[in-house]
């Protein structure tokens, strides 16, 4: 049986004092860079540099050696550690790759990127052919060491080209994002050029078999992971947070995925570093992994394992080399065709791509940075044999030189272009579309006891989330003890046969229980039942999978992803049950039947009214006068006009935007009104109240509200009108122009013990004969 010494104290106790002062020099020098406006990657490379045998070594040997000047078997240890910063570093700048975006640049985009990538490959391929054998690896290679130096010239580095223009606060501008997006696919196909060039290099041969041999293993790793992997990855991230929960078991998926992709290409002979990059792609195309977990990836890489790495690859670094006439010479005209390259390329192709001379410069100069990508090429080729280490520093230090260059350039250049008028409407669109409610909902859930309110609201909720990746869960919650537990569970396993069946989503289901504190409706659970009970047991008989979604899946209509079903077991209330669910949630749909009560007494049934004065997340109240067979027929009729109040606040433009995604899907009319309050006889002075300015006032605020409803593709109509009691002049135009649903925004404020919407909102949902919903912001 084989016995795994464990490392040695000494050895260990090294380690951790190498990470230390890597770590902390590489933070102190980023930080220094960065205050002074460079790429906080330069000062990490230079913290290797300075604790380095060219500088530490020479001034201070006494502790360097004992520090450094390791075996090589310790210094693997290193290694190690770099390595997981390198592949971290890849999916962060895979995760970085906006894909939409480089669709939307499209031929523009295509243009440059092979502008800077053809002629910088073409220059550095022929530097490597010419260059002196005694910087190349191994002299009977001298084809793969010119691939790899044409490879190297052709990289671009996205962190230091983002970071300028984040600086520059010019990202979202056009010349930015073409910046970007030409960078991201030189960033793509180098990474591919670079596997297949690592794969030639390891095989030993390099001949049309060997190399047709690594072409085809990218060509099948990547026809793989962009058809079958998107649909994979979405789906073990929806498990994962579904089931499992959690920042932690997100940030580990992501890692365990990036790590066997790394593998895999590995194995294939390829780079791990595609691998990850590719995970990194994936990911960024999950809407389950979403900004902020992005930050925090983001944050524990660059904070920490990245530094380490550009540490640890200066460290290799010998400066003095570059002191040698020889070195310096190759360095200075390796430099210098790495800088002609680029801009010779970018800027020979900006005219067919409609761009300007100053255009051509800014991207030229963003896209010369070769920053960290260049440093991870030389990493590889030092390690695969194919560099020497001359050849590796002369690499790094054009690394450092083009990043050095390109903020001054970009800072020159950029104040030349002028911004047109349809940029300028785009970017006042984006501002929009980033405060939108609607955009920033991932994540709907839906409480259900299969009633009428609840699946008109179902059918409202179907418009919304129909091509938008949001998914929606319904929650059942039964009582404890409820003798329909074995149905609902049957319905549960029938609708995930059915999934199956039918390739969607599968449902989770988990028991839920309501303690106590139930409002005493034991028969909730048999009338939900009821309303499906039907297809049901024609699923159980034969799985005809035409009507098990019941009339809640018949609402929703056919959407790019069918909802998922919850029954969960939980303590307290049903209320409890569902606000501690909805935590986790953007929205939270309640159906709930119309109540003319007591001005004192609860709107709603007691649970609902616990819901709206305790949950933290948004809701959406779905309320019908209807009843009876009526009321079902009412939830499949077509709605053909909205009616929208409206005064202008935060609130309001969320309840807007819920109105113009149903309005847009069901081909409706939204109108927008604008009541102007008119003072009663009794508050006036003398005469007729001279109300123009507030109609003017008005007039503005349903066109601000029409202006979005616009833009997301809604038919829309505003209407400013005078009463001296608004919510009545809502009523009537509600009445005179046949409104099908009435949508009002409003915040919940809780007085005497119930939730509280406000006298004119509660007017309406008494009084308005038709649906109304209500979007009450949190």
């Amino acid at each position: 049986m084989l016995v795994l010494e464990p490392i040695g104290h000494h050895e260990l106790f090294i380690v951790i004092v190498q990470l230390t002062v890597l770590l902390f020099v590489a933070r102190v020098l980023g930080e220094l860079l960065n205050s002074m406006g460079q790429p906080t990657v330069v000062g990490e490379l230079l913290a290797g540099v300075i604790l380095g045998p060219s500088i530490l070594g020479l001034v201070a040997p006494g502790i360097y050696d004992p520090l450094f000047a390791i075996p090589e078997s310790e210094f693997h240890l290193l290694e190690i550690i770099s390595w997981i910063g390198l592949i971290m570093l890849l999916i962060v700048t895979g995760l970085e790759t906006d894909i939409d975006l480089v669709i939307s640049k499209g031929r523009t985009a295509v243009i440059l990127s092979l502008g800077g990538i053809l002629v910088p490959f073409i220059t550095g391929f022929t530097l490597g052919w010419f260059l002196p054998g005694n910087f190349v690896g191994a002299t009977d290679q001298r084809l793969v060491f010119s691939l790899f130096i044409a490879t190297a010239m052709s990289i671009s580095a996205i962190p230091v080209i983002a970071k300028v223009l984040i600086e520059l606060d010019i990202v979202r501008r056009d010349i930015g994002q073409l910046i970007l997006a030409a960078g991201m696919v030189d960033d793509t196909i180098g990474w591919i050029l670079l596997a297949t060039v690592a794969g030639l290099a390891r095989s030993g041969v390099v001949d049309v078999g060997s190399a047709l041999t690594t072409l085809l293993s990218v060509v099948v790793f990547l026809g793989i992971t962009f058809t079958v992997g998107p649909h994979v990855v979405r789906k073990i991230f929806h498990w994962v947070d579904n089931v499992v929960t959690g920042e932690m078991a997100m940030l580990s998926t992501l890692m365990i995925l990036a790590l066997t992709a790394g593998a895999i290409t590995q194995y294939m002979g390829l780079e791990a570093i595609l691998g990850a990059f590719v995970v990194g792609v994936l990911v960024s195309q999950v809407n389950r992994f979403d900004y902020h977990l992005k930050h925090t990836f983001e944050l524990m890489t660059l904070g920490i394992f990245a530094p380490i790495f550009f540490a640890i690859a200066g460290l290799r670094m010998n400066v003095a080399a570059l002191f040698d006439p020889t070195v310096f010479l190759v360095g200075l005209v390796v430099l210098s065709v790495a800088c002609f390259g680029k801009f010779a390329g970018t800027m020979s192709v900006a005219r067919t791509a409609g761009l300007s001379k100053w255009e051509g410069i800014t991207i030229g100069g963003g896209m010369n940075a070769r920053g960290a990508m260049e440093i991870i090429v030389a990493t590889i080729g030092l390690g695969l044999g194919i560099l020497t280490t001359d050849m590796y520093s002369i690499i790094v230090m054009v690394a450092i030189a083009t990043s050095l260059m390109a903020p001054p350039i970009m800072r020159w250049s950029l104040p030349k272009i002028e911004m047109t008028e349809e940029e300028h409407e785009r970017l006042k669109r984006e501002e929009r579309l980033r405060e939108s409610f609607v955009a920033g909902i991932t994540r709907i859930l839906l409480p259900t006891r299969g009633g009428v309110t609840t699946q008109y609201a179902a059918r409202l909720l179907g418009p919304v989330i129909r091509d938008r990746d949001i998914e929606l869960t319904t929650m059942y919650v039964t009582t404890e003890g409820d003798e329909n537990d074995d149905r609902i569970r049957r319905f549960s396993n029938s609708l995930n046969r059915l999934f199956r069946n039918r390739g969607r989503t599968k449902l989770h289901t988990v028991p839920i229980r309501e303690a106590d504190g139930s409002d005493g409706k034991r028969t909730d659970g048999k009338i939900a039942l009821r309303e499906v009970g039907e297809s049901l047991e024609q699923v159980a008989d034969d799985d005809d999978s035409e009507d098990v979604f019941g009339r809640i899946k018949q609402q929703l209509g056919e959407q790019n992803q069918s909802p998922r079903s919850l029954i969960r077991e939980c303590r307290g209330t049903v209320a409890d049950t569902i606000i501690n669910e909805a935590i986790n949630y953007d929205l939270l749909v309640l159906g709930e039947a119309r109540r003319r009560s007591d001005p004192n007494e609860p709107l709603f049934s007691k649970n609902v009214d616990q819901i709206l004065q305790e949950t933290s997340c948004p809701t959406l109240v779905v309320s019908t006068p209807y009843s009876g067979e009526y009321a079902l027929e009412q939830t499949g009729e077509q709605l053909r006009r909205i009616l929208l109040p409206t005064v202008g606040t935060e609130y309001n433009r969320r309840a807007a935007e819920i109105a113009f995604a149903i309005a847009t899907q069901e081909n409706a009319i939204v109108e927008i009104v604008h009541i102007v309050d008119e003072p009663q006889p009794d508050d006036r002075f003398a005469g007729q109240p001279d109300l123009s300015k507030m109609i003017g006032i008005g007039e503005e605020i349903v066109d601000r509200e029409a202006t979005i409803g616009r833009e997301m593709g809604a038919k829309v109509l505003t209407t400013v009108a005078v009463s001296p009691r608004p919510e009545m002049g809502i009523i009537d135009l509600a009445e005179k122009n046949d409104a099908d649903l009435v949508i009002v925004g409003t915040e919940t404020r809780s007085i005497s013990q119930r939730a509280f919407y406000g006298p004119r909102v509660e007017y309406l949902l008494q009084n308005v004969n038709c649906p109304i919903v209500i979007v009450n912001s949190i």
